[in-house]
């Protein structure tokens, strides 16, 4: 049985649902955000907003339905938002780089429930070492 499958058993269409819509919105709009990330510092403070929104949307959403490991890893991602919102920007590469690798784990992870896959991806290690600058 499949994590999607799993889901349909415990929870409400709709609940899920809208998880995998937002899951989904977050990862349509992160590559283009996390290149905005490295603009000027404007653009940088609207993309830090609008990756945050969005990223509280999922966590919102995993919440309803226990998702224990989505909740934990886009929460770690709001607060690394959070803190980078303490710079001017724009992003320093090392960070937007960071972002990339977030991104190919949260496209992996929503594919996964998208796929009815038997169990999440494996987490890329990488994504633990949060680089020092953050921004320019």
């Amino acid at each position: 049985m499949g994590i999607l499958e799993q889901l349909e058993l415990d929870y409400e269409l709709e609940e899920i649902e809208r998880f995998l819509y937002f899951f989904r919105s977050l990862c349509d709009v992160l590559e283009p955000l996390i290149v905005k990330l490295s603009s000027d510092g404007l653009k940088y403070k609207e993309a830090l907003k609008d990756l945050e929104q969005n990223i509280h949307n999922v966590v919102w959403a995993a919440k309803r339905l226990n998702l224990d490991e989505i909740v934990n890893f886009c929460t770690f991602c709001e607060e690394i938002m959070q803190e980078a919102t303490k710079f001017d920007g724009p992003a320093s590469d090392e960070f937007v780089d960071w972002m990339f690798l977030v991104g190919e784990q949260l496209d992996r992870y929503c594919s996964d429930y998208e796929k009815n896959a038997s169990f999440l991806s494996v987490f890329n290690p990488q994504i633990a070492n949060v680089p020092d600058k953050i921004s320019k």
